[in-house]
């Protein structure tokens, strides 16, 4: 949105369509996913449609919506992959960065080791993670290896952890971890993918997050940005 101008219209959106392709190759609807993007930002008061093809931002913060748009997963087979997608769309209409004001973040490529996430400000990185119902005191986290090198060089990244329901469609509540409150012993490494995968021999890891202290952002309801970065700050000081 940065690089539009106050007024804009579809095409000029549409010109950004080459990079998006590139950034999401396993989307084949570019063109939809453009269009539903729009209606998403309109709905949460960013934008106003003009009529033909034209659009204004309103220079608003943004609503928050706990709604999650489910159509997005749609030209996926695996549960995994659509609670994957469709959490980290909702992700990028609705979280912030709580290590500085920046109200929006910014997702990174699907290769991206470890995060999911990074502040366009402060470049803090984010590990997201999702569940239908509550989560446990162990939750899947990334591979192994890099999660355990993130850690020993100072760059594990802070988790967002959402809990859903999928029958109403409605992210319930989320909280944060410090990514330095985790630390290696923390980390379990589970076994390799069997030979028949796609990823044979990856070996991927669980988190102990049983313990830590958290910040909530939703319960059910937004928290206020500015209350949930004060208690982040409190964390950190900690």
């Amino acid at each position: 949105m940065d690089q539009l101008a106050p007024q804009f219209e579809l095409r000029d959106v549409l010109k950004h369509k080459p990079q998006l392709e590139q950034l999401y190759p396993l989307n084949r609807n570019i063109d939809a996913k453009i269009r539903q993007t729009l209606q998403i930002l309109r709905d949460r008061g960013v934008i106003s449609f003009e009529g033909g093809g034209r659009y204004s931002k309103c220079n608003v913060a943004p609503r928050f919506s706990p709604l999650i748009d489910f159509s997005v997963g749609a030209d996926f087979s695996s549960a995994a992959q659509i609670a994957r997608l469709v959490l980290e769309t909702w992700a990028e209409f609705n979280l912030y960065c709580l290590n500085c004001e920046s109200d929006t973040l910014k997702r990174l490529s699907a290769n991206t080791p470890v995060a999911d996430f990074e502040c366009p400000a402060c470049e803090s990185a984010y590990q997201i993670k999702g569940k239908d119902g509550r989560f446990g005191p162990v939750i899947p986290g990334a591979a192994y290896k890099p999660t355990i090198d993130a850690i020993r060089a100072g760059r594990c990244p802070h988790y967002v952890l959402l809990e859903y329901d999928r029958r109403f469609r409605t992210v319930v509540f989320g909280k944060a971890v410090l990514g330095t409150s985790i630390t290696v012993d923390r980390i379990i490494a589970r076994a390799p993918l069997k030979q028949h995968a796609k990823r044979a021999g990856w070996v991927g890891c669980n988190l102990v997050i049983g313990g830590l202290p958290t910040v909530s952002v939703v319960e059910p309801t937004v928290v206020d940005p500015a209350t949930a970065r004060l208690n982040w700050a409190a964390q950190r000081e900690r």
